[in-house]
Protein backbone atom coordinates (compact mmCIF):
# COMPACT_ATOMS: atom_id res chain seq x y z
CA UNK A 1 0.00 0.00 0.00
CA UNK A 2 2.75 2.70 1.04
CA UNK A 3 4.85 1.34 -1.22
CA UNK A 4 2.21 1.31 -4.79
CA UNK A 5 1.99 5.18 -3.53
CA UNK A 6 5.52 5.39 -3.33
CA UNK A 7 6.07 3.98 -6.79
CA UNK A 8 2.96 5.96 -7.99
CA UNK A 9 4.43 9.39 -6.52
CA UNK A 10 7.68 8.46 -8.13
CA UNK A 11 6.93 8.09 -11.77
CA UNK A 12 5.67 11.61 -11.52
CA UNK A 13 8.22 13.06 -9.79
CA UNK A 14 11.24 11.20 -9.94
CA UNK A 15 13.76 13.48 -8.55
CA UNK A 16 11.67 13.73 -5.22
CA UNK A 17 12.33 10.27 -4.61
CA UNK A 18 14.59 11.15 -1.61
CA UNK A 19 11.70 13.53 -0.08
CA UNK A 20 9.43 10.33 -0.59
CA UNK A 21 11.26 7.98 1.50
CA UNK A 22 11.94 10.43 4.33
CA UNK A 23 8.11 11.18 4.09
CA UNK A 24 7.48 7.17 4.13
CA UNK A 25 9.87 7.32 7.54
CA UNK A 26 8.17 10.08 9.38
CA UNK A 27 4.96 8.06 8.28
CA UNK A 28 6.28 4.78 9.55
CA UNK A 29 7.43 6.27 12.64
CA UNK A 30 4.55 8.32 13.81
CA UNK A 31 2.80 5.08 13.56
CA UNK A 32 4.85 3.31 15.73
CA UNK A 33 4.63 6.37 18.08
CA UNK A 34 0.73 6.38 17.72
CA UNK A 35 1.23 2.17 18.47
CA UNK A 36 3.46 3.12 21.79
CA UNK A 37 0.76 5.71 22.66
CA UNK A 38 -2.36 3.49 22.29
CA UNK A 39 -0.72 0.66 23.70
CA UNK A 40 0.50 2.83 26.56
CA UNK A 41 -3.55 4.19 27.49
CA UNK A 42 -4.90 0.89 27.00
CA UNK A 43 -2.38 -0.85 29.62
CA UNK A 44 -2.76 2.29 31.72
CA UNK A 45 -6.96 1.91 31.63
CA UNK A 46 -6.60 -1.88 32.57
CA UNK A 47 -4.75 -1.31 35.23
CA UNK A 48 -6.82 1.26 37.17
CA UNK A 49 -9.59 -1.02 36.32
CA UNK A 50 -7.77 -3.74 37.86
CA UNK A 51 -6.72 -1.54 40.59
CA UNK A 52 -10.59 -0.37 41.48
CA UNK A 53 -11.66 -4.02 41.23
CA UNK A 54 -9.00 -5.14 43.19
CA UNK A 55 -10.10 -2.38 46.15
CA UNK A 56 -13.70 -3.33 46.11
CA UNK A 57 -12.44 -6.96 46.79
CA UNK A 58 -10.38 -5.65 49.43
CA UNK A 59 -13.13 -3.61 51.14
CA UNK A 60 -15.94 -5.97 51.05
CA UNK A 61 -13.18 -8.72 53.00
CA UNK A 62 -12.62 -5.89 55.26
CA UNK A 63 -16.18 -5.74 55.91
CA UNK A 64 -16.90 -9.01 56.23
CA UNK A 65 -14.37 -9.13 58.89
CA UNK A 66 -15.22 -6.08 61.31
CA UNK A 67 -18.64 -7.73 61.07
CA UNK A 68 -17.18 -10.95 62.52
CA UNK A 69 -15.43 -8.92 65.06
CA UNK A 70 -18.36 -7.22 66.22
CA UNK A 71 -20.59 -10.85 66.00
CA UNK A 72 -17.47 -12.68 68.23
CA UNK A 73 -17.47 -9.28 71.08
CA UNK A 74 -21.53 -9.94 71.16
CA UNK A 75 -20.77 -13.68 72.00
CA UNK A 76 -22.10 -15.30 68.65
CA UNK A 77 -20.25 -18.39 67.99
CA UNK A 78 -17.96 -19.40 65.51
CA UNK A 79 -20.42 -21.36 62.85
CA UNK A 80 -22.92 -18.64 63.09
CA UNK A 81 -20.54 -16.08 62.40
CA UNK A 82 -19.54 -18.00 59.41
CA UNK A 83 -22.92 -18.56 57.98
CA UNK A 84 -23.60 -14.55 58.46
CA UNK A 85 -20.48 -13.49 56.69
CA UNK A 86 -18.87 -16.17 54.53
CA UNK A 87 -15.68 -16.06 56.27
CA UNK A 88 -13.69 -19.71 56.80
CA UNK A 89 -13.40 -20.86 60.08
CA UNK A 90 -9.95 -20.42 60.16
CA UNK A 91 -10.06 -16.96 59.23
CA UNK A 92 -12.87 -15.94 61.94
CA UNK A 93 -10.95 -18.15 64.89
CA UNK A 94 -7.50 -15.84 63.60
CA UNK A 95 -10.16 -12.54 64.66
CA UNK A 96 -10.88 -14.34 67.74
CA UNK A 97 -6.87 -14.38 68.55
CA UNK A 98 -6.71 -10.64 67.77
CA UNK A 99 -9.47 -9.75 70.47
CA UNK A 100 -7.98 -11.46 73.07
Amino acid sequence: DEEILIECIEKILPERREDLMTLAEKWRREGIEEGIRKGIEQGIAKGIEQGIAKGIEQGIEKGKEEAALNALQKGLDIETIVEITGLSVERIEELKKKLN
